[in-house]
């Protein structure tokens, strides 16, 4: 079921990879370029989708009329029809999931080594930052959190470094929390000034939404002094 629309899209495609082939930019480059032919590949295919599940359905009512009114190999004519057109979206949609899971591998080649979310950005409940922005204190309650919009970052896991300053009658656990999973740390006394300690492994499922960070326990009246966020990805 393919239509001008979609010839055209696909041999358009084509050229997109021939002059990809014959680039000879950068690696970053042609990884850019790479995504680009991916997402359009994607969107032929999601394009595609749509009419061929409208026939399905035709298909599907046609076939009950057609029984109802006993005209049997009618009906069985139909349903094979339908049952080939079933078999092309189901090779349509492993398509599509070998293409996404290749856009997400390239989008984590892209990514820097560390992905550092400024202390100024972050959207705070229960804590204060001081004038400047250099740092995130007073938390002094569970629950007490910090809130960043992640950016747009492929799913998949990072490593939570915290750099921070705890005293000794400050510490306590920390959350870690995006969509769906959580992280739990230990915010131990730092006694030679701010320390850039790992609290763990974060599974990321939603590159695009946020990732906070939270006091679970407080020892007495603070849990820290926030200096530093970073998400390193795993796979580095």
């Amino acid at each position: 079921m393919k239509n001008a629309w979609l010839v055209c899209a696909l041999m358009w495609l084509s050229l997109a990879g021939g002059a990809a082939s014959q680039s000879r930019g950068t690696e970053s480059d042609s990884t850019e370029l790479e995504l680009m032919r991916l997402r359009f590949a994607r969107d032929v295919i999601v394009e595609s989708l749509r009419p061929l599940k409208m026939r399905i359905e035709e298909l599907t009512a046609r076939a009950k009329e057609l029984a109802e009114l006993r005209d049997y190999a009618g009906a069985l004519e139909v349903r094979e029809e339908r049952s080939r057109l079933e078999a092309q979206l189901d090779r349509e949609d492993k398509e599509l999931l070998l293409l996404e899971a290749r856009e997400q591998s390239l989008r984590a080649e892209l990514l820097p080594d560390v992905i550092e979310l400024p202390l100024a950005e972050a959207e705070l409940s229960g804590v204060t930052r001081p004038a400047g922005g250099g740092l995130i204190d007073a938390w002094s309650r569970s629950g007490s959190s910090a809130t960043w919009k992640l950016p747009d970052l492929p799913p998949g896991g990072y490593e939570v470094y915290l750099k921070y300053r705890c005293g000794a009658l400050e510490g306590g656990t920390v959350l870690v929390k995006e969509a769906r999973f959580t992280l739990t740390g230990r915010i131990e006394t730092t006694l030679k000034g701010p320390e850039r300690r790992r609290v763990g492994t974060l599974k990321i499922t939603d590159g695009a939404g946020t990732l906070e960070i939270a006091a679970k326990s407080v020892v007495k009246d603070n849990l820290m002094q926030l200096l530093g966020v970073e998400l390193v990805p795993a796979s580095r």
